[in-house]
């Protein structure tokens, strides 16, 4: 299933799902669920960025030969 949600000059037009390559609507309540999730997501995009900075400045310190024992295992736990 793809979705889409699109904006035209300033305006948000209906999210629409492909299914089997036919397109269907959201309802209503699957709008606003999905406005959650969108909502969500964007809340956390702050820390997101902050752990992508941290892991690139600890893989930096690796590429040198800088990096100190804990934040080896630091970096070893972002990457799972």
């Amino acid at each position: 299933m793809k979705l889409v949600q699109s904006h035209f000059m300033g305006y948000q037009m209906p999210r629409i799902r492909v299914v089997n390559g036919i397109e269907e609507f959201y309802t209503a309540e699957e709008d606003a669920a999905q406005d959650l999730i969108d909502a969500e997501w964007e809340a956390g995009a702050e820390a997101r960025h902050a752990a992508d900075a941290r892991e690139g400045e600890l893989e930096a310190k690796l590429a040198d030969d800088s990096i100190t024992f804990e934040e080896m295992k630091e970096l070893m736990r972002m990457r799972g």
